[in-house]
């Protein structure tokens, strides 16, 4: 059976895919990716590796954070706070290249490397052998 509604582990967030997914597409070794429609719109990189839990729904509760635009593209860690529209997670610098940042990140969790990523306030260090998932959101 497909899902269109997915939670990770501890975050509260619930996440509306663009395509609903069965089980079997988060137990790969290789990440999984998926475009999503709310929270906000973005890209999930998923590692099924590092994840605990995953929790899959027909009928979600996927509460937007706020269709505004933002000016700088975000990169969304996990946490125990929801996201919010006001709470986005790490802007990153104006310009940045989304899809090399979301290969690059790929690449460290399908290898269990560690990966850097510039944000607006220093850099980011993301160990991908312990990082269950990241929310790339363009700027817009």
């Amino acid at each position: 059976m497909n899902y269109p509604y997915l939670q990770i582990q501890g975050d509260p967030t619930t996440w509306k895919l663009s395509e609903p997914i069965d089980a079997s597409a988060l137990t790969s070794e290789q990440p999984f990716q998926a475009t999503i429609l709310a929270g906000r719109s973005g890209t999930l990189i998923l590692s099924g590796r590092a994840m605990a839990s995953a929790a899959l729904s027909g009928v979600g509760n996927a509460i937007p954070s706020g269709a505004e635009p933002v000016s700088l593209p975000f990169l969304y860690l996990p946490s125990t706070a929801a996201l919010e529209p006001d709470r986005l997670g790490y802007a990153l610098p104006e310009g940045t290249n989304l899809s090399a940042v979301q290969a690059e990140i790929t690449a460290a969790m399908g290898q269990g490397t560690v990966c850097t990523v510039p944000s607006n306030d220093g850099v980011l260090v993301l160990n991908g052998a312990t990082l269950p998932f990241v929310v790339l959101f363009p700027a817009a």
